[in-house]
Formats: C-alpha cells, structure tokens, sequence
C-alpha cells in the first residue's frame, strides 16, 4: 500500500484515539502518565495481571490486545520488548491503525543479527500495510495543543511556533524543555530514532507546510537519502529558518551514531556545503542552538555589524569588546555629537561613556537618558546590555523599573536589544539569574549565559538573513 505520510501524521499528531502497548508498574507507568494531559481517549494494552491493577487504579481502561479495543485507533505507542513487536503490529494492522510510534530498542542499532532481522521485519509488515512507523528507537511525539507528551518536564501550555525534529530521543526532550525555559514556546517535537520509515526529509517536508510553524530545529545523525534531504532544506530554509545540529562529526562521533540510530555519517565537508549552501544555520551543541532560536525569535531580521555595549567594568569591557569582534562585529566609538551630549552629564568617577559604556553607580539617574542617546546613535545597530548579577542590590521593584527603560529605547528605536550575564559562579548566582531573566522574558528581551554565546548565535543568526538577501 502507498503511504500518505502528511495525512498520516496528521492522524499522529492530533489523534482522537490513543493506545498504549506495554506500559508496566517497574517503570511507574510512565508512558500512560505521559498523557496525563491528552485531550483524546486514552487506552492501555497490557497483559500482565501483576501491571493490570495499577493501569485500572490510574482510571485508564485496559484490554488485552489492539483488536479489543471498542473504537478505531489513531496512534499506538508501542513500549514491548523486543520479540514482542511483530505480534504488537500484526494486531496493530488489524485494528487498521495508521500510525505507530515505536519506542522499543535493540534493532539494527544494537549491531546483532536478531536485532536485523526483527527490524526488516517489522519493515516489511508496515510497508506492505500501509502503515506510518515513527522510529523505533525514539520518544515519539510532544504536542501540546492536544496534551502529547513523551517527558514529564514537556510544558503543555508553552505553545509557540518553533517545531522540533530530532534523533535522538534525550536531545529532543532537552531542545523541548530548553526552548520553553526561554520563555519560547513549542508547536511539535518529534524524535524519530532509526527512522526506519519516517525521516528527517519528510519531516521537514511536513512542517514546512504547516502553518503553525515559524522556525524548525533538528538534530540529525544521518539521513537515509541524502540528496533528497538537502533538496527539501533549500525549498524551506529561504522562506523558515532551519537550526541544524549535526551529531557524528567526528570519526567517534560517527561510531556512536551508527550504535545509537544505525545511522551512517558521511563526509562533514560535504554536509556543511550543502548546508551552508541551503542557506540554514549549522549549530554544534544544545547550547548553540538554544541561543540562536533565542535570537530569531526576539531580535527579528537583524542584518547589523555595529554593537553598543552597556554595563560591566573596565575589564569586562575589554572582554565583550574582544568576544564580539572575535566574531566580526564591530564595537565603534560612538558619534561625537552623541559623544557631546554624554559629557554634559555624565560623571565619569569609576565610569566610562566611550563605547562600551560602564554607566557605575553613580550615572543611574540618567540610565533613561543614555539609553536614549546609545540607542538613537547612527554607528550603533544592535544594543547589549551587561548584567553583573554579583552585584545587583536592588530591589525586584527597582530592578523591573531599571529594564522596562531599556525596553522603552528598544522600542523608542526599533534597534535589536538582547541581554547578557556576568557571573563568575552562576551556580551561587542561580537565583538572581533566574529572576532577572523571567522579567527579560516578559520584556522580550534575549538574554545569554555569556557575551561570548550572545556573539556566537548573534553571529549566525546575523548572517542568516544576509545569506537571505543573496538568496532573493
């Protein structure tokens, strides 16, 4: 039977029935509890009498195969081991459910030939009946506009426009979890593991379409066919931006990814022209990726160079100053009217006004004013304001009012603003850092651990939308 993968995973991704296959007391029912928030009917398949009581005290119906099942089934999670899963999809192709998500591991990636043969069997049997296979050896899907999750820290009400493709079944929970701390929220996550019939090409095809979509990250360790996935990247790279970790770099990278998803990496110079080609970002950690989406999303289409640095000492100064033009922005003395107008008032007693600016604590009363004069600037493009957590003692009211001003510059000039943290012990500084950020958050102001990694994602992000104005 032909595939119809759109439609299909329309049926996975807003499922009006849901069936999970195998979840057990050992493991604390984590897969029904996963659901805990789904908006469709839930069913559980189990045939242990010892896992049975506890799936019934949980309030969830359980039968003892698919085909018991009162009403059609949209999704099936399955989670048997491994010999189990032929007899699971047989009942599965039965019932004429159109799509599986298989989290049940050690196939092909396991490197035995019991593995092999089971997952070229259950290949055979899904393509013969027509039916979507999600994996195996994946976490399947995370949308919370229906409640779907496959990790407990998944927010279901942190939904945004940014979906989420991945491998790998940890990282796609960590980029889920991550974005939405930000403050960013998630449209769809989806781990597809050894992608024995879904892949990274058909995924992007999908959310290229959907208009719930306004960013695509994805980690991939290798696609099947990969002409066709670099054929897919440069129709949707131009018109959303694609955030592409690639993991299997490097030859024990290569090894891990083979044991990991069965995946095949080839050459990284051929990957990183087609990608720089494509017109995507390439990204080379969690970290990395985060920062950039945190760019994309609040700065909009940044094209600038030129950086106005504010806050930090005279050798933190020296420091942002050499980490964005490390990475080929410039951090220009400001305009001599600008210049003029600073040294009418300034007080310069442990202070500075040449860029960056180091306002000290005695130019406070002016922050409105400077800000004002920085961000109207003509050499500066983009702003950067420093926050020294160590030595922030003001109160959260006084701290709020200080960075509604900057949001009030950013506004007043319609220039890219982000925020940057100065800790020599984030961990001590936890707190503050958390505080801070939740205020940026509901300023729509960006904030990064570092001025390095506002430099390194800026820096991509920047020549993103350059790449773009070539493309046109």
């Amino acid at each position: 039977m032909v595939l119809d993968i759109k439609t299909q995973l329309d049926s996975a991704f807003n499922p009006k029935v849901v069936a999970v296959v195998g979840s057990r007391m050992v493991d604390d029912y984590i897969w029904l509890r996963n659901m805990s928030d789904l908006k469709c009917k839930l069913y559980s398949v189990q045939i242990n009498p010892d896992d049975i009581a506890g799936i019934e005290n949980l309030g969830i119906p359980n039968y003892k195969s698919l085909v018991e099942i009162p009403e059609p089934v949209d999704y099936v999670v399955v989670a048997v081991p491994r010999r189990a899963v032929p007899f699971v999809l047989k009942d599965a192709i039965s019932k004429g459910v159109p799509s599986v998500h298989m989290f049940t591991s050690g196939f092909a990636e396991s490197g035995n030939q019991e593995g092999f043969d089971i997952q070229q069997q259950i290949a055979t049997m899904v393509k013969d009946a027509g039916m979507l296979l999600i994996g195996p050896n994946c976490m399947g899907v995370f949308n919370p506009r229906v409640g779907m999750r496959f990790g407990a820290g998944q927010d279901v009400e942190n939904i945004g426009t940014v979906s989420i493709i991945s491998q790998s079944g940890g990282h796609a929970s960590a980029m889920t979890t991550g974005l939405q701390s930000c403050g960013i929220g998630v449209n769809m996550t989806v781990s597809f593991g050894n992608a024995l019939m879904l892949d990274s090409p058909d995924l992007l095809e999908y959310f290229t379409q959907d208009t719930n979509t306004d960013i695509i990250c994805a980690y991939i360790e290798g696609p099947k066919d990969g002409g066709e996935f670099f054929r897919i990247l440069r129709k949707v790279a131009p018109s959303k931006p694609v955030v592409l970790w690639k993991g299997g770099r490097t030859e024990a990278g290569q090894r891990s990814a083979a044991s990991h998803t069965g995946s095949l990496a080839g050459s990284m110079e051929v990957w990183n022209a087609g990608v720089k080609q494509a017109g995507a970002i390439s990204v080379d950690s969690l970290e990395e990726l985060i920062d950039v989406v945190r760019c994309l999303t609040y700065l909009g289409k940044t094209k600038g160079d030129r950086i106005g640095i504010i806050g930090g000492s005279g050798g933190q100064s020296v420091s942002m100053s050499d980490d964005f033009s490390s990475y080929g922005f410039t951090v220009p003395q400001l305009s001599d009217k600008t210049l003029e107008r600073m040294g009418s008032f300034f007080q310069l007693i442990g202070a500075s006004y040449f860029n960056p600016v180091d306002i000290g604590g005695i130019n406070r009363d002016n922050l409105g004013e400077i800000l004002d004069l920085l961000t109207s600037d003509p050499n500066i493009e983009i702003l950067a304001m420093m926050r020294g957590i160590q030595a922030r003692r003001r109160s959260h009211e006084d701290l709020v009012d200080e960075l509604k001003l900057y949001r009030q510059a950013k506004d007043n000039s319609g220039k890219p603003l982000l925020a940057m943290f100065w800790s020599s012990a984030p961990n001590n500084d936890s707190e503050a850092i958390k505080e801070t950020d939740a205020i940026l958050q509901e300023l729509g102001i960006p904030s990064f651990p570092t001025p390095l990694r506002a430099a390194v994602a800026l820096r991509k992000v920047v020549d993103y939308y350059k790449i773009l104005d070539d493309l046109e």
